[in-house]
């Protein structure tokens, strides 16, 4: 960048494909995308869709993303690649090769940003499964963000090794590196560079207001207990099966898909078969991100029961942004990375704690706690999260 006034073009190399997030998924990748596009610095981004790392993820990117049909103008088309205009300022280029030929991808890649005229430009990638880019692009900055330490989750197991040497790679050759949590900051050894930045929340989106409640949460009695994401290995099961039992008259609701119903270790019923038997647990499935807030709003108490790992020790859960952002208190168990803002949390990894602080959550939540929360959120928008990455990549350039 030739002064601090020119507007930014970014390459980003996504987490998600687009169609997952027009399908529903609204992740850190998606929130700042979607915000950096609404600033006047950013001239254009072109969105590398999620790259497949197995063979399957290949197929369903295929059939998914590439043969799909559009309604968005085509800027260019190849047997394994599409590349559409979303508009003025967003392209997305969806591609297989990768996983065949890292060498035919780039050059592809190369041809594209020459056709797009992406002479000057920042790389900003989610995507630590790939790193070819350090070697085979020449942006003006190498920006990653780290959402979580994917080394350690249990999706990505068998490409452990591979994760670690590329978060080596990253740290060396990476110029500017943002964490989501805090502890994230000594995976890379290189505190010059590393920015600890959370997640945030979309405030107006969810502090709207909802005049129709769907059936499926309106009709669940208060006072509703609730969890908001998916239902996966890091959830505590056995926390959540001591709470229901110990609070038969009050109503867990799950919202968000159950992933992989018999992941967990020394569990050979299904998730939904082991809660079956009681009535006071609703697992109500994925909603779309339109709805989140109306459910959010018939909560009473967000919980955060996960398990304490190497993981979780990585992680921001999203979540905590938006239970504040609806009014809510929440009780949660340790390692979710919200030192900034614990003292709005209840925070216990015991059982029979957990479930004394949610008594006390319900009978302490007054006016004036609500609005406690709601004030010290709007700090955290996704819009400041990108107006303070923004400031510091401007530094990098000065």
């Amino acid at each position: 960048m030739s002064s601090k006034d020119k507007k930014i073009n970014i390459v980003m190399f996504n987490m998600s494909a687009h169609s997952e997030w027009q399908a529903g998924v609204h992740n850190r990748n998606h929130q700042i995308l979607t915000n950096l596009l609404k600033n006047e610095e950013v001239s254009r981004i072109l969105a590398v869709d999620f790259l497949p790392h197995t063979f399957k993820r290949v197929v369903r990117n295929y059939f998914e993303n590439v043969l799909s049909s559009s309604d968005y103008k085509i800027v260019d088309r190849g047997i394994f690649s599409k590349t559409f205009q979303v508009d003025d300022k967003l392209i997305v280029h969806s591609s297989v090769t990768s996983k065949f030929s890292k060498k035919l991808f780039y050059n592809n890649l190369k041809n594209l940003l020459k056709k797009l005229k992406f002479e000057d430009y920042l790389l900003w990638s989610y995507y630590p499964l790939e790193v070819g880019y350090f070697d085979q692009l020449r942006p003006d900055l190498n920006i990653f963000d780290a959402v979580d330490d994917w080394s350690e989750h249990p999706s990505f197991i068998k490409f452990k090794e591979i994760l670690k040497a590329n978060y080596e790679k990253i740290a060396e050759q990476a110029d500017i590196i943002f964490t989501v949590a805090e502890q994230q900051q000594a995976m890379f050894d290189k505190p010059e560079k590393v920015f600890w930045l959370p997640n945030g929340v979309d405030l107006k989106h969810y502090q709207t207001e909802y005049q129709i409640v769907n059936r499926d949460i309106g009709q669940i009695k208060s006072p509703v207990i609730g969890y908001l994401g998916t239902i996966q290995a890091r959830f505590d099961l056995e926390l959540l099966e001591y709470l229901v039992k110990a609070n038969p008259e009050k109503n867990f609701v799950l919202v968000g898909p159950v992933w992989y119903r018999r992941i967990w270790e020394n569990t050979k019923m299904d998730i939904m078969e082991r809660f079956r038997s009681y009535n006071n647990v609703f697992f109500l499935g994925r909603k779309p991100y339109e709805e989140i807030p109306m459910y959010l709003q018939q909560f009473d108490l967000g919980i955060i029961p996960h398990k304490l790992d190497q993981f979780i020790r990585s992680t921001n859960p999203m979540k905590i942004y938006d239970y504040l952002a609806s009014g809510l208190p929440i009780v949660s168990t340790q390692g979710t990375g919200i030192k900034e803002i614990d003292d709005l949390v209840l925070i216990t990894d015991d059982f029979k704690e957990f479930n004394q602080l949610m008594q006390k959550a319900l009978s302490d939540n007054s006016p004036a706690e609500k609005a406690k929360r709601l004030e010290v959120i709007k700090n955290h928008s996704w819009l400041r999260r990108v107006d303070n990455m923004l400031e510091i990549i401007k530094r990098h350039y000065e």
